[in-house]
């Protein structure tokens, strides 16, 4: 930034006084953003106009006056600006000069694609040090924070289909952590409306019945899917795209009405006939020697299974278009674009790092 910087600034004293009262202007006019008639502005700067008017011809907020120059490690980013965000964000400013580039991208992000309120809790959550992100089956994209300012959209707007997919939705007390779960339990709910839907499995490999006093129930269903994961509370919502491709099928094993454990049923490599790949209790806990017996019973009581062929050697599930256009359409339409994180076409790259 500085060779940039004192480059304008040695162009007139007044500029060069930007540097004391109004340093995110200074850096501005050192990297203006498209759109911006830099040799306009500086002109205004030399006539000695006010700087709340040259603040607006350079789209920089006027409340960034109070940061610190260390802080402006980057050109200043589209930032919101308003009479309630100006006397509020100001008391939110980033710590150490290496959170700002952090800071900056989610207030601008969060201010452009949610609003000025959850620009403001961005400011008050990204100004201290990164935590760690939750363990999970599959680590989250750099767009994680597309997500999140997604889930928060949609919090309001009970209307839509893609609110009614979000268990806790998004208020301005929310700790940063708390959000990033919220917002990740509400990724896994839109990957199984994506990848199953209301279309749901047909060609059950194996018969419901009971062994030993335990009930085998298939999970047909996002719907039956999202209940077994939520009750059982384990990961089974993320399996939407393994069994939409066919490559598993789930089942739920009760006693009772009461559920017991999880069961993955799947393909091993080019076996032609169906695996038992997991048995889990609540919380992914492991299942005692007495269940396994009942499940291998009533497993090899179906006899010989022979697996239908793949449709495709690709075992990802293909998202499902018309759902994704019913998730986004009033997204799109509120914001008058469709952003590029965001393409018209599905993709797995606004869910999960592929």
């Amino acid at each position: 930034m500085r060779p940039a910087v004192f480059a304008v600034a040695r162009q007139h004293i007044r500029l060069a006084e930007l540097s004391l009262s109004f340093p995110a202007l200074l850096a501005a006019l050192a990297h203006p953003r498209a759109g911006v008639d830099r040799h306009r502005v500086t002109g205004m700067v030399i006539e000695g106009l006010p700087l709340s008017l040259l603040a607006e011809q350079a789209g920089v907020p006027l409340w960034l006056r109070r940061m610190d120059p260390s802080l402006l490690s980057m050109p200043p980013p589209f930032l919101p600006d308003s009479s309630f965000l100006r006397h509020r964000i100001v008391n939110h400013f980033p710590r150490h000069p290496y959170q700002s580039a952090q800071w900056f991208g989610a207030v601008s992000e969060g201010g452009r694609w949610v609003h000025e309120e959850f620009a403001l809790w961005c400011a008050q959550n990204f100004a201290a040090p990164a935590v760690k992100r939750r363990r999970g089956r599959r680590r989250p994209a750099g767009s994680a924070f597309h997500i999140l300012s997604l889930w928060a959209w949609y919090s309001s707007r009970p209307e839509t289909r893609a609110h009614a997919l979000i268990a806790t939705p998004w208020n301005p007390d929310m700790q940063r952590q708390a959000a990033f779960t919220a917002a990740f339990d509400w990724r896994d709910s839109l990957e199984l409306e994506l990848t199953l839907g209301s279309r749901g499995v047909d060609n059950l490999w194996l018969r419901p019945g009971s062994m030993d006093g335990y009930a085998f129930q298939p999970l047909r269903t996002s719907a039956e899917i999202d209940a077994e994961g939520r009750a059982m509370r384990n990961c089974v919502r993320t399996y939407g795209d393994v069994v939409a491709s066919g490559d598993a099928q789930l089942w739920s094993v009760r006693r009772n009405d009461v559920r017991i454990a999880t069961l993955e049923i799947g393909r091993m490599g080019k076996s032609p006939v169906p695996s038992i790949r997991q048995l889990c209790l609540a919380e992914n806990d492991e299942a005692p020697a007495d269940l396994w017996l009942s499940v291998h019973r009533w497993f090899n009581a179906q006899g010989l299974v022979q697996l239908p062929e793949l449709a495709s050697s690709n075992r990802r599930a293909t998202l499902d278009r018309t759902t994704w256009w019913q998730l986004w359409k009033p997204f799109w339409l509120a914001k008058r674009c469709v952003p590029g994180w965001l393409p018209l076409s599905p993709t797995w790259d606004i869910l999960y790092c592929v």
